[in-house]
């Protein structure tokens, strides 16, 4: 797990000296044991990241947005479709929101065998400062976890919240 983090970092490195909206560190909510049954391929993932932040920065690059931090959150189902959410404090206007995750629809995923695949990246918008929190947890989520019998289950929550057409 922690080569796949180091490799995953050193993706985002560059991005992060000049621009306005920065990345940092990964989050993976599932093991890599999981990771690896999901094949999730190490190299295709950091590319995948990369071309992500670098379009998410370009978009961003021009608008003046109050400081905000947090994690890009980011699930990709098996049958290629993508979805996302922002975590962030104080929460981003919707408009830059959903600018976000019009890239994101648009990025062909990385491919996943089974289920669902999801992970965060750290993200800091006009600050040079990370979230301290060490768990993404966004807003839409809180109340689907009330209603889950195992709380822990990525696969089920996020379901829950972004079921199959």
């Amino acid at each position: 797990m922690k080569s796949l983090l180091a490799a995953l970092l050193l993706c985002c490195s560059s991005l992060t000296l000049a621009a306005e909206t920065r990345f940092d560190s990964f989050y993976f909510f599932q093991s890599e044991a999981v990771l690896q049954e999901k094949g999730i391929n190490v190299d295709t993932l950091g590319r995948y990241s990369r071309t992500l932040q670098s379009r998410i920065y370009q978009s961003l690059k021009k608008v003046k947005m109050p400081s905000s931090a947090g994690y890009l959150v980011i699930a990709i189902r098996s049958d290629g479709a993508v979805t996302s959410w922002l975590d962030m404090q104080p929460a981003v206007h919707e408009y830059y929101d959903n600018q976000i995750y019009e890239i994101i629809q648009k990025l062909p995923a990385p491919d996943v065998k089974t289920g669902i695949f999801v992970f965060a990246i750290k993200m800091a918008i006009d600050t040079p400062v990370h979230t301290k929190k060490a768990v993404p947890s966004p807003s839409d989520w809180a109340e689907a976890k009330k209603r889950l019998v195992n709380k822990d289950n990525i696969e089920e929550l996020v379901f829950s919240v972004w079921p199959e057409e």
